[in-house]
């Protein structure tokens, strides 16, 4: 073979290589054009739900830790989107912050798939759709009943006033098992709020209520009609085997489900490889968040999670392509 044929067999191994990975990989191009360096949280909570911090607060803290574009994933509620969005929306409190960041209206939803309670994100949400403000206000609605049973439990170990003193708690955040430890513990009954769990409130505890979720495919479909998508919550921390992970997966998938979130918080290499090698073989995109509830929390600090890898699809990029 001549010198020119060489030459031409090298450029053509070279277009093929070429445009078979974008073929694989049809955002690759825009992962390598992303800056790295942005740090975007796509799984927070504030006091609308169980966080320490107001939406503003929360919202400060990310600003402060250089967070870029940032996700208020509350559960079952988007009341705390709304405070932000109306903050945000104001100058003076624009002008407070020391450099640009992007909110993203989520929210957690509880569900069932397969028979089990699971987490499902909802990002880029409209807040203001009809359908998605009746699904929570069912939430709503089961969170106060699942909460007057665990009262009436308490009640029974001999802890009384524990619902009224939980909701005392909560206020106009959406009430859960947090607000009852807390409860236990200013009122003396453990030392810690683990020890709440550990002793009534866990799984399998005495004053354990199995939650009444709607279905994942409801759940999904909920947040797909409020023009969002839908990402599996921390996968890694249901303790499932991996033929039960695969399961999980394959049923996500086939509800509608869009991505799962790849890094959750701070995490361990090995967790997030893992994850990513299932987030091809079920063609799902990549999220990556913190899950901050608290700043005592520092391996779930706001911002704290890692960037996703360059091989992963951003969730991001399937909102971009829906707007």
């Amino acid at each position: 073979m001549d010198r020119l044929h060489i030459s031409l067999a090298i450029v053509f191994c070279g277009f093929i290589v070429k445009h078979t990975l974008f073929e694989l990989n049809p955002y690759a191009e825009l992962i390598a054009r992303a800056d790295l360096r942005m740090i975007f949280d796509l799984h927070t909570h504030s006091t609308a739900s169980d966080g320490a911090l107001s939406p503003e607060a929360l919202l400060a803290r990310a600003n402060a830790n250089g967070v870029s574009r940032l996700a208020l994933t509350d559960h079952d509620t988007v009341a705390g989107v709304k405070v932000l969005q109306a903050a945000l929306a104001d100058p003076l409190f624009v002008d407070e912050l020391s450099s640009p960041i992007e909110l993203v209206p989520g929210v957690e939803i509880s569900a069932e798939i397969d028979g089990r309670s699971y987490h499902i994100l909802g990002l880029w949400l409209d807040t203001d759709n009809e359908t998605l403000n009746t699904f929570l206000d069912g939430q709503r609605l089961a969170r106060e009943d699942r909460a007057e049973a665990i009262g009436k439990k308490l009640a029974k170990q001999g802890i009384t006033g524990a619902f009224e003193g939980a909701k005392a708690l909560a206020g106009d955040a959406v009430l859960s098992r947090p607000h009852f430890a807390r409860y236990l513990l200013e009122q003396g009954h453990c030392t810690k709020e683990q020890q709440a769990y550990k002793r009534w409130l866990g799984a399998g505890k005495s004053c354990d209520v199995p939650s009444k979720w709607p279905s994942g495919d409801e759940a999904i479909a909920t947040i797909h009609a409020a023009g969002g998508l839908a990402v599996l919550a921390h996968p890694d921390k249901y303790g499932l085997t991996r033929t039960r992970m695969r399961t999980l997966l394959e049923a996500f998938k086939a509800a509608g489900g869009d991505g799962l979130e790849l890094i959750s918080g701070r995490q361990d290499d090995a967790i997030t490889d893992y994850l990513l090698r299932l987030s091809h073989k079920y063609d799902l995109a990549c999220s990556t968040g913190s899950d901050f509830h608290n700043p005592e929390q520092v391996w779930a600090d706001v911002g704290c999670n890692s960037a996703l890898p360059s091989t992963a699809v951003p969730i991001w990029s399937l909102a971009a392509s829906a707007s």
